[in-house]
């Protein structure tokens, strides 16, 4: 079963901070209450699908956590709302310019609270997991399963763009795990480990699986490759275990693996 929606709260004050964790759930999701940087990185890494922050915090680099949040393409699109003071107009200039998406007097945004939280399930829950994969996806991942991962990016790239929906994050966090195949083939363990690092945030919401992809499997697959790149270091990639490179299983609803030819 699909994690809970994760909630990231940036809110000092007791009252207000439980005013969120109540709403938030409500609305069957967890909340992360990072006190430091390690501890914003560490719940950005687990793909939350809202992020609300008190402007008024002095005692938190929070504007340095929206810039970072917001400069990397994993996390770009995870919408911020920050609430403070309406007649605190320099605040919100502030705000803004960091990359927050909505700057909130904190009565208004109280007010819309539930909604917000609301939007950010939906984005998590509205997926089309049970809809059959695209033709062009499934010619992707034939391309990735034989080792194209050059061809797959450009087919999976195309099939991304032309989705709008949040399920284009599936077919984004897979071509990226072929093109962390293809750094390893070209020895760039660096770029590999950060293709690995954007996939797994990518694929996490997408858990176990979905569009008959089985996620779980791939996840795994993943880490196995994070795992031998730091067992061989950065600069012995040319005795990488190619066997070790994933591929991508479809599953039937049980959860039994099918008979496709993507099954290899």
């Amino acid at each position: 079963m699909n994690e809970k929606p994760l909630i990231i709260s940036i809110v000092a004050d007791l009252m207000l901070s439980t005013q969120i964790d109540d709403a938030a759930h409500a609305a069957d999701c967890e909340v992360a209450h990072p006190i430091d940087t390690a501890g914003f990185a560490a719940a950005l890494h687990r793909h939350p699908r809202l992020i609300i922050i008190d402007a008024g915090l002095t005692n938190l680099p929070w504007i340095d956590w929206v810039q970072a949040a917001k400069d990397d393409p994993a996390t770009d699109a995870v919408p911020i709302i920050a609430f403070g003071s309406h007649v605190d107009l320099a605040l919100r200039d502030r705000a803004l310019a960091a990359g927050v998406d909505r700057y909130l007097a904190q009565s208004n945004f109280f007010d819309g609270l539930p909604e917000f939280i609301a939007a950010a399930v939906r984005e998590a829950t509205n997926q089309p997991c049970n809809e059959p994969l695209p033709e062009s996806v499934l010619r992707g991942f034939e391309e990735f399963n034989a080792g194209q991962y050059f061809e797959q990016h450009e087919t999976l790239e195309l099939a991304w763009r032309a989705e709008m929906r949040p399920i284009r994050d599936l077919y984004r966090g897979i071509l990226q795990i072929g093109v962390a195949c293809l750094q390893i083939e070209r020895g760039n363990a660096a770029g590999a480990l950060k293709m690995i690092d954007r996939a797994t945030r990518w694929l996490q919401p997408f858990r176990p699986m979905c569009q008959s992809v089985d996620v779980d499997r791939l996840l795994a697959d993943a880490e196995q490759l994070r795992n031998e790149i730091n067992r061989l270091g950065l600069h012995h990639l040319s005795r990488f275990n190619r066997g070790l490179f994933p591929k991508v299983h479809l599953l039937d609803s049980d959860r039994r693996a099918t008979n496709h030819q993507l099954t290899l």
